[in-house]
């Protein structure tokens, strides 16, 4: 008897993968990670959305615990730390940010030329 997936449609043998729910942008810049009003640990941030980040950390952050991030432009933003693997871990910020006022992603303008 064939137990193939021949006759299966190709959308339900694919892996049950999540989509991400926000694009992320990729980035690399300092940040100032404060886990629990404790103290201050130095990250490299190396994407960000709306919704979350991913960082380097030379530190663990305990899993599920709650942090504050310091995003320029938008000033303190608390979130949970979701995974860490080795020195990358990922948090889910507890209410979404704006991009649009976030110093790591805006594009910087031209300064004005002056008037003749």
């Amino acid at each position: 008897m064939d137990q193939g997936f021949d006759d299966m449609p190709a959308d339900e043998h694919e892996p049950d993968y999540k989509t991400r729910r926000a694009p992320r942008l990729a980035i690399d810049c300092a940040a100032s990670l404060q886990p629990q009003n404790l103290y201050n640990i130095e990250v490299r941030i190396r994407d960000v959305s709306t919704l979350g980040f991913m960082a380097e950390c030379e530190e663990p952050v305990r899993i599920g615990s709650y942090v504050s991030l310091a995003v320029p432009g938008v000033g303190a933003v608390h979130a949970q730390v979701r995974w860490q693997i080795g020195v990358r871990m990922g948090g889910m910020f507890l209410d979404p940010i704006s991009l649009v006022r976030c110093e790591w992603v805006g594009v910087k303008a031209a300064p004005a030329s002056a008037a003749a």
